[in-house]
């Protein structure tokens, strides 16, 4: 991407009954009934512009009607008397190019004294719909056949009131935030039913598939250091307690809820998948080996244990990327995505290796993506060899590995220990 002071998409919000905004191009409408201004802020925090601003600044409340007003001149009165600057940013999609605001900061005499507005790391909204099926609140994805021009793009985002917020490409998948008087339901009809949308699915969510939680104690791509030879295992997991990032088999992290957070691990459970995949923890009924294998870390679930589409695409692509080989996905749902699935096919097609846990509960019914025919399906064993009694089965698990491991006197089983054990061995054969 590269920042251009250039028109921006249609967008369109709303944070409570008191403030709505709407942006289309380089013109803006705004209503506020006696708002904070840092509540307006978030307008444009919320589709996708980072906002700083100076904490020492004192903000007033807005109150007014802006008609067809520039953007510039609007955040222009809305701030003053304080300064501030605004980015766009160019995004190439399928359809052709889109623009958005990328940044706005707000400052007094120094710039660099603007800070992030909201600080707080991303901690996903998620709610239940129909048929119990869990998603991002106020998203939706949608692919386009082809022949399909940005002209029906926009005429969609005009019916749903709708913004893109991010383009998935490949697999050619546009993210979108609903206003919230609108249903993720409601949005799917009308999207389902515009002309030229391939498929539309909610921004859904996904759990871990659990082993228990560990007590482990007090877009782009990296350069992963591989030498000749050696092959990674990335690990989409709940990240990685940064006491054992400087370990030599460690040789990345990536926060892929919030890239520009630090690496950090709310559960425990990612630091026990890594540290399994790289051969510094052994599996029970396993053998132990001398040489370890690269891991490059990726946190991909929240501090609850769920994570969205969005999230686990773009880790994907991270891992491409930066030279990865073989990805462990200690994770699964029942719910069987289209999109997912889309993305697991490419990744594979493109010189991924991808292992997914086939679950922990001996139903005999597939979770995705282990059910995936891209992905290989890992069940459990105990350590005399016998199958884990509560391993997941089927047709559609390809192969079963040591499910328990002890770490620091703690027993733990799971398809999850399965997993990563499995993606560790596979990096270790040339």
């Amino acid at each position: 991407m590269r920042l251009i002071p250039v028109l921006g998409l249609l967008l369109w919000c709303c944070v409570s009954n008191a403030a709505t905004l709407r942006i289309e191009g380089e013109r803006a409408w705004l209503k506020a009934d006696g708002t904070p201004l840092s509540k307006v802020l978030q307008l444009f925090e919320q589709r996708g512009a980072r906002v700083l601003i100076d904490p020492s600044l004192e903000l007033d409340r807005v109150d007014g009607d802006w008609e067809n007003t520039k953007v510039e001149r609007l955040i222009a009165q809305l701030v003053r008397p304080n300064s501030y600057s605004v980015e766009w940013e160019k995004v190439e999609s399928p359809l052709g190019e889109l623009y958005r605001i990328s940044t706005i900061r707000v400052f007094g005499d120094n710039v660099s004294a603007a800070r992030p507005l909201t600080n707080d790391r991303r901690v996903l909204d998620i709610v239940e719909g129909e048929g119990g099926v869990k998603y991002l609140r106020g998203e939706i994805m949608v692919s386009f056949k082809e022949d399909i021009t940005i002209a029906d793009l926009n005429a969609l985002l005009q019916k749903l009131n709708g913004t893109v917020i991010e383009v998935i490409d490949p697999p050619g998948i546009y993210r979108i935030k609903l206003n919230e008087d609108m249903s993720v339901e409601e949005a799917m009809a009308i999207a389902n039913a515009h002309k030229g949308v391939d498929a539309a699915e909610p921004n859904l969510a996904f759990p871990r598939v659990g082993s228990g939680s560990v007590d482990l104690g007090s877009g782009g791509g990296m350069n992963l250091g591989l030498l000749p030879g050696e092959r990674a295992v990335a690990v989409l997991d709940s990240g990685l307690d940064p006491k054992y990032k400087n370990l030599p088999v460690i040789r990345g992290t990536y926060d892929a809820i919030d890239p520009a957070a630090e690496i950090s691990d709310p559960t425990g459970h990612g630091t026990l998948t890594s540290l399994i995949a790289a051969g510094v923890i052994t599996p029970d009924g396993a053998t132990a080996v001398q040489d370890g294998v690269p891991v490059l870390s990726i946190r991909t679930f929240d501090e609850n244990g769920m994570t969205s589409s969005d999230i686990l695409m773009g880790a994907l692509k991270f891992a491409a990327n930066s030279g990865v080989e073989i990805v462990s996905m200690s994770w699964g749902s029942e719910v069987d995505s289209a999109f997912m699935e889309a993305a697991m096919r490419y990744a594979s097609q493109n010189g991924l290796t991808l292992y997914a846990s086939a679950g922990n509960e001996a139903t005999g019914i597939p979770i995705y993506p282990a059910g995936y025919d891209s992905v290989t399906a890992v069940g459990g064993l105990n350590a005399d060899g016998s199958q884990w009694e509560d391993s997941n089965y089927g047709d559609f698990v390809d192969i079963y590995a040591p499910a328990k491991a002890t770490f620091d006197g703690t027993p733990y089983a799971g398809t999850s220990i399965s997993t990563p054990y499995v993606a560790g061995q596979a990096a270790r054969k040339k």
